[in-house]
């Protein structure tokens, strides 16, 4: 889990400075996170802060609190 969302936080970083996902390294880093993000943003629907996309932030929240649960079940 640590590792996806250390690619979801590169694809956004890229994404800043690369807006074409098809080109090299961006394309790797979306078609990775780019179906669970669909998924984050349809469950979002209608709701964007300034129009800005939170969907990746919200996944890695949702990751987190995860991996912090199956740790807690672990112990």
């Amino acid at each position: 889990m640590e590792l996806y969302c250390l690619v979801v936080a590169v694809d956004v970083l890229l994404s800043w400075v690369q807006e074409d996902a098809v080109r090299l390294p961006r394309r790797l880093t979306h078609l990775v996170t780019d179906p669970v993000l669909k998924l984050v943003r349809g469950a979002m629907r209608g709701w964007q802060p300034g129009g800005w996309d939170i969907s990746p932030a919200v996944l890695i929240m949702v990751l987190t609190c995860i991996k912090l649960m199956l740790r807690g079940y672990a112990t």
